[in-house]
Order: C-alpha cells, then structure tokens, then sequence
C-alpha cells in the first residue's frame, strides 16, 4: 500500500504510474459509501494514455485513518489539499469525482480556487431545488427520523440498507457485489449522512462557485443522480470552461466506475468514457506547467 501523510492523518492511495507520461496526474475521488477500487480500470486505461493516477481512500474508508463511516468533512478537505499541493510539486493535477466524491471535489474546489489544472465530475450528487434527484432519495418521514437521530446520536453508525432501503435496488448487481465484499463499509453515522449527505449537497451557491475548467459526465440510464441534475448543474456552474457530455449508460458509466467488469457490456462503451476524459484533459492542458 501507499499511504499520504498528513495533518489528520494516513490517507491510503492506490497508484497508476503511466509508462509514458505527459506531466499531467489525476487524483480520483470515490463515492458513498465505495472506495479508491472503484478506479481500477480507469486508473489502468488513463495511465495506459499517459497520465499518473491516484486515487485515494477517504478517511475512514478502505485503508485509509479515521473512524469508519464517520469522517470530519474540513480535515477531510484539508488532506486532500495537502495532497494535491504534494503533487502539483512535479505535475498538473486534475480531479474525477464519481457520485458522492463529487460532493468533495466540488467542495474542492470552492474552497481553494485555482488549486486544480481542472475538474472532471461524473453524476453528481447535488440538490437543485425543484429538481428529483435520485429514485433512492428518502422519504420526508425517513429524513426527519435521521434529523432526530443526528441530534440524539451523532456517532452512532447505521447500515445505509437500512436508512436508504431502495438504494441497493437502484444500484443494481454492481452495489450487491460491493456488499459482498467483507472489506466494503456499509455503516455511517447520523452526522455524516446528515450533514455530509444531505446538507453539504444542498448548499448550491457554493457547489457552483467553482471557477476551474470542469467537465461533466453522466449516464442518461442512471437512477442514482438523475441526468436532469447535471443538465441543472451545467446551467448554473460559474466556470467559464465548462463541458457536459451524456452516454447511454447507469450510474456506473459501462463498469469503467467500478472494479470489476460486467461482459454485458463492449470495451468500446467504456473506452468512449475514458477517451472522452483523455480529450478533454489534452484540451487543457497548458503550454507551460504552474
């Protein structure tokens, strides 16, 4: 393994090192509640195209520090900044969020502004008013309960399966395989399904106060985060480099998200994905690194 120190802690990494590099790396961001394998094949396919590749565990997932399932959401983004400082040392540096991660990179890149090369997003999980969001959304009821629960029981952890009863069904086979897996973490606490889940991806003055280049990828078929919410999103992102392309794929983007690859579907589906990632990066990259 390969670990990040930082202020808050060790933060395990999974790393593709491209055999030909262009000076460019992309640190990859996973969702709830997954972790840093999700990117093994695009981790594989964009080194293969000449980019490093990191992609990290959040703290208190997979290898990485902290209480499972429970994380501090500033010191999270504190380590992520020691990391790409870290990194921009040597090489440009790009962020790809999948799902949830969004909410981080989005944050991200809010909070310090010209620190990134460029964002690229796929699906994200963000609350535009009047807009559905997700098939797997809770009900009014479910929600007040886990209000009620933040405030009585911050800490305590809870099965997702139990709080988001219909979100292993909209995931589909890709989310039962991940929870057969005895290193997946399915229990979060109140505070952070409140606080992080709901309330971070509610607040849209600052997920749109992003000014680096972003690019935003979703799935036409994906009942996660509902492309209308990208299409929103698009609308109002403040960056004046913006690009939104949509496939005919899930949530899942042809399995290039996720760490096993379902034959069902074509390696050109998911390499439509990975070089629509490659061009947009070749795109803009600068002249001169900074």
């Amino acid at each position: 393994m390969t670990y990040y120190q930082t202020a808050h802690g060790k933060i395990n990494a999974i790393i593709f090192t491209s055999q030909k590099p262009t000076g460019s790396t992309i640190l990859c961001i996973h969702g709830f509640p997954y972790d840093a394998r999700i990117f093994a094949y695009a981790g594989t396919r964009l080194s293969q195209e000449g980019h490093n590749v990191v992609c990290i565990d959040l703290p208190g997932h997979g290898g990485s520090e902290g209480p499972r399932g429970d994380l501090d959401f500033k010191k999270c983004m504190e380590s992520i900044h020691q990391i790409v400082k870290d990194l921009k040392k040597h090489t440009r540096v790009y962020m790809l969020a999948h799902s949830m991660g969004s909410t981080f990179a989005l944050w991200y890149a809010h909070t310090y502004k010209n620190s990134l090369d460029g964002l690229i997003v796929l699906c994200p999980y963000v609350r535009i008013p009047n807009i559905k969001r997700s098939d797997a959304e809770p009900t009014a009821s479910t929600f007040l309960y886990l209000l009620l629960r933040r405030i009585l029981t911050p800490r305590k952890r809870v099965d997702i399966r139990k709080v988001l009863p219909r979100y292993g069904e909209v995931s589909g086979e890709e989310f039962a395989t991940a929870a057969r897996d005895p290193l997946m973490n399915l229990k979060y606490s109140y505070r952070y399904l409140v606080d992080v889940i709901a309330m971070r991806n509610s607040k849209v003055k600052q997920l749109v106060d992003i000014v680096d280049p972003i690019l935003l990828l979703h799935g036409q078929k994906d009942r996660n985060v509902f492309v209308q919410v990208s299409k929103e999103y698009f609308k109002l992102v403040r960056s004046t480099e913006k690009q939104l392309k949509i496939f005919d794929c899930d949530h899942w983007f042809y399995d290039a998200m996720f760490y096993e690859q379902d034959t069902r579907y074509p390696e050109e589906s998911r390499d439509a994905v990975i070089s629509s990632i490659c061009e947009w990066i070749e795109s803009h990259k600068p002249a001169i690194l900074h």
